[in-house]
């Protein structure tokens, strides 16, 4: 679980740390507060692209750092995939614990730390995609897709065996219909030189 998150000279927020507690925490505020930032914050973590537009105003750089507990219960389920990706990124996770850190500097260049040592955006990215879901407060519109809505569906009666004979399917018809098109445009070519060659017998032929 994420127990900590420290956010300096981002945006509005000068310096600020959260400590999480298992269970549910809640941020309350008034309008332009700051709560959103800190989701921002989250997302940058999680290798959302940053801009230099983002560093405070007269700020060097802004600072974006957050500790994950892999011990707790809330991450029992996620901890072995994020162990095995971390292992995988040469990332060392002394007592399951993984702490991730992300510099935007004031020319927009990025920086990126896990446990202390360099790391990517991407490897970033990688492992938190394991240990955050982030939902916006807009999401469910996206429930309106027929994408999305067949992407549910398929999960719900666990047809993904189904699915990916269908993608399959799809593609091989795409690939024959394109065939036949290129054979349809050779034909036509064909009988126009056909034409053209009976053009020229007969104009011989009456010489």
């Amino acid at each position: 679980m994420l127990t900590e998150l420290r956010v300096r000279d981002l945006a509005v927020i000068a310096d600020v740390t959260l400590k999480l507690r298992p269970g549910l925490n809640v941020l309350t505020g008034e309008t332009g507060a700051g709560k959103s930032m800190l989701v921002d914050a989250l997302a940058l973590l999680l290798g959302e692209r940053a801009s230099a537009d983002i560093v405070r105003p007269g700020a060097p750089r802004a600072i974006v750092e957050a500790a994950f507990d892999l011990r707790s219960s809330s991450a029992a389920s996620a901890a072995p995939a994020a162990s095995a990706a971390a292992q995988e990124l040469g990332i060392d996770l002394e007592d399951d614990q993984l702490v991730v850190r992300r510099d935007i500097n004031a020319e927009g260049r990025n920086r990126a730390w896990a446990n202390g040592s360099p790391a990517t955006v991407g490897a970033l990215a990688t492992l938190g995609q394991l240990l955050v879901d982030l939902h916006g407060q807009h999401e469910a519109q996206s429930l309106l897709k027929p994408a999305e809505q067949r992407d549910i569906l398929d999960a719900f009666g666990d047809a993904q065996p189904e699915r990916e004979a269908v993608t399959r399917a799809y593609a091989q018809a795409a690939e024959l219909r394109d065939q036949e098109r290129q054979l349809a445009r050779k034909l036509d070519e064909i009988k126009r030189r056909a034409d053209y060659l009976r053009h020229v017998v007969q104009e011989i032929a009456a010489a």
